[in-house]
């Protein structure tokens, strides 16, 4: 088959959650375009080198406030922008799909990527839309806007499990939407779990937008010499490849996927913002984590609220984080228990794209 694979730009998350579905196709012998936007594509054409085809189409911008007044202010001009994004968006898809004979569509959260002429499928962990003040009428009133959008779609996937689930209320106790229709396929993740000798006590990734990254990193590099133990930071710093060694301390600009991989795996405890796609990666992996919402990132932040609750994972606000206190709290929860099978989700993806294409 020929297929149009559109990847959300949103951070790294939706990339590296979408490489083994992609790999997958790619081994069935099927052709894939890619088309995403700025450093997810980058990532996905490093990781995917030429056995993909690539398309540089720009989504609609990320909608983050650091209160609520603010995201009240922002969310009057946001949502004309988010409209014209798509509409640009679906003109750029539609002289792609002029020039050339495609197969289906599949789209990582981007609601600009569908042909009402071909099979079209939309792949999100996010059922629900959340607002910092969590009023009901505006969480309902974008389940309505979701069920919208998903009419275009022959199918819409969630990266997560219907029972004992990652996402919460993201994308279950749903009161607009009908859960019987929506394919709950498990966790998906670009990471395997590997017996591995745990030697990393604490794993720090530092990631996320300016200039809320550098604030963190200056919080938690300023508290390590506080940690007892085999100490890794990743800066996640692109720019420039370095690692520097002092005491028990090691820190690596940005690491590489492979060595990431490996990382996970010796870590008894990762600290980490709390994107979606990480807390699969570490569900995964099977390691307990802390984790610090960006502040503004209202998913970010109603995660790590979820996962307090359950007692899966610790979190602690930007302003409030104390390490040495906070990860002895994290390291008493249980983690996520369950086995994730990622080869079992993409099988679960790929069925049901073959089914309905």
């Amino acid at each position: 088959m020929e297929i149009i694979y559109g990847v959300c730009s949103w951070g790294l998350g939706h990339a590296t959650r979408s490489l083994p579905v992609i790999r997958k196709l790619i081994r069935e012998k099927n052709t894939v375009t890619v088309i995403s936007n700025g450093r997810s594509l980058e990532l996905l054409k490093k990781e995917l080198t030429d056995t993909a085809e690539y398309r540089d189409i720009p989504d609609y911008p990320m909608l983050v406030s650091e209160n609520t007044r603010q995201f009240l202010a922002k969310s009057m001009v946001y949502w004309p922008v988010f409209i014209k994004k798509i509409e640009d968006g679906l003109s750029q898809l539609q002289k792609i799909l002029d020039k050339k004979h495609y197969d289906c569509i599949i789209s990582d959260a981007r609601y600009d990527m569908y042909s009402k002429k071909l099979p079209s499928f939309f792949i999100s962990h996010q059922m629900r839309i959340m607002n910092p003040l969590h009023i009901t009428m505006f969480e309902h009133a974008m389940e309505r806007f979701n069920m919208f959008f998903f009419k275009r779609y022959v199918a819409v996937i969630v990266p997560d499990y219907k029972e004992d689930n990652l996402s919460g209320d993201l994308s279950h106790n749903l009161k607009r939407i009908d859960e019987s229709q929506i394919n709950y396929v498990g966790v998906l993740s670009d990471f395997t779990k590997r017996s591995m000798k745990k030697d990393i006590d604490y794993l720090i990734s530092i990631s996320g937008p300016e200039p809320q990254r550098s604030m963190l990193e200056e919080k938690l590099v300023s508290q390590t010499a506080d940690l007892e133990g085999n100490v890794v930071i990743t800066l996640g710093k692109a720019e420039k490849y370095s690692i520097t060694r002092k005491n028990n301390l090691t820190t690596y600009s940005f690491v590489s996927k492979e060595l990431r991989e490996d990382l996970l795996n010796k870590a008894k405890l990762v600290v980490s913002r709390s994107g979606y796609s990480t807390i699969m990666d570490v569900a995964v992996v099977g390691t307990k984590a802390l984790f610090i919402p960006t502040p503004g990132q209202i998913e970010q932040e109603y995660l790590s609220q979820y996962h307090n609750k359950l007692g899966t994972f610790h979190s602690v606000s930007q302003d409030a984080i104390h390490l040495k206190s906070d990860v002895k709290i994290a390291s008493k929860k249980t983690g996520y228990t369950r086995d994730c099978d990622v080869n079992k989700t993409v099988d679960n993806i790929i069925r049901i794209i073959s089914d309905k294409t």
